[in-house]
């Protein structure tokens, strides 16, 4: 269990490429060790910062980090295993300086309060809405998503067409990811994310937590309160304070679980952006493993293949959403273009920023 809470650990920072991934289980994205402590990632600082979280009307918080100036503000969806920092840290002071740039933590994920009810992506979207609608994050919005955060992004975008002035889509879920990938492979079970290893962890978390054999400072068997050493220490000692509630890991498993029925939530066969400006970002080398990861099985190997396919057409299918919609495959990108090939993700939002002011005059 100890190797199995490392790569979850791992998995959190690096996230997931897509809900297929997150059903292969965390140790597919296993990474050499290297000797001696890791030097401190400090573009995660930021992330231990609470002031511009928003609380929701039900007394929750979610937690939301802002960097720069200007209109219209993007607003960043991670993707399913990450929390803000880890989806964004290196790229949105980067992003800050062509205009205003949120990010934030889903329910129960960072710093952001969990629930008891059951969490999905329909659930997730309805609290982005909530937080935005206080006004302390004030639109024209520009929605960015990567990977299952593009879920979001489309659903805040179907609900306030009139207050979404651009959109950039990075590697995204495609709506119906779930089915079409089974369709892609009659006859082959796709893997349940509720069996997945990272939310069996994340219940027993939780039940180590509620019967006190798991605390802060130890014991801590399942190292549910460790996270990765080159995280400032700041950012790890409020990420274990937070999940001393049980009520976070019980929140991330939820949503884990319903990811795959996440994709059925986000079919809109209506759904129309007119001439929103909208880029799709595709990665060129999706299917890279990290270093040092171990070769997949022949059937992890046909699972990703197909959903690579999926991807594609499915990306195809987002940019005609809007009659200004580019796909654009960025050469050399994995998954995580936004780490990857930065430059390709910044010219997009700069490109739609640009193209919303100059809609807007």
């Amino acid at each position: 269990m100890n190797s199995a809470r490392k790569a979850l650990s791992r998995s959190l920072k690096l996230g997931l490429m897509t809900a297929t991934l997150l059903a292969m289980g965390p140790a597919a994205f296993a990474q050499p060790q290297t000797a001696g402590p890791p030097p401190i990632d400090e573009t995660l600082s930021p992330y231990v910062s609470t002031a511009n979280s928003i609380e929701l009307p039900d007394g929750r918080m979610l937690h939301f980090v802002c960097m720069g100036v200007g209109s219209p503000t993007v607003i960043l969806s991670a993707g399913l295993g990450d929390f803000a920092g880890a989806a964004w840290s290196s790229i949105q002071p980067e992003m800050a300086k062509i205009t205003r740039v949120c990010s934030w933590d889903r329910p129960g994920f960072g710093l952001s309060d969990g629930t008891s009810a059951p969490l999905d992506v329909a659930s997730t979207a309805a609290d982005l809405e909530a937080a935005l609608a206080t006004g302390r994050i004030p639109g024209p919005y520009v929605m960015i998503g990567h990977s299952y955060g593009a879920y979001e992004s489309l659903l805040f975008t179907d609900r306030h067409p009139d207050n979404i002035v651009g959109m950039v889509l990075i590697d995204p879920s495609i709506p119906n990811q779930a089915v079409l990938l089974q369709q892609a492979l009659p006859g082959q079970p796709v893997p349940d994310p509720a069996q997945n290893a990272a939310v069996q962890i994340f219940l027993k978390c939780a039940a180590g937590i509620r019967a006190g054999t798991a605390k802060a400072g130890g014991p801590d068997p399942d190292h549910c309160f460790a996270y990765p050493a080159n995280w400032p220490p700041a950012l790890r000692e409020a990420l274990a304070a937070k999940v001393g509630d049980p009520v976070q890991y019980e929140t991330m498993a939820s949503f884990v679980t319903s990811s795959a029925v996440g994709s059925t939530l986000v079919v809109n066969p209506s759904r129309n952006y007119r001439d929103m400006p909208m880029v799709v970002l595709t990665a060129g080398n999706r299917l890279q493993l990290p270093p040092g990861a171990p070769p997949l099985p022949d059937e992890q190997k046909a699972l990703l293949t197909a959903a690579d396919v999926v991807a594609d057409r499915g990306h195809e299918q987002l940019a005609a959403l809007s009659t200004r919609g580019v796909n654009s495959r960025v050469p050399g990108a994995d998954h995580y273009i936004q780490r990857s090939k930065p430059q390709a993700v910044l010219d997009a939002v700069a490109e739609v920023v640009s193209e919303a002011r100059a809609a807007s005059r």
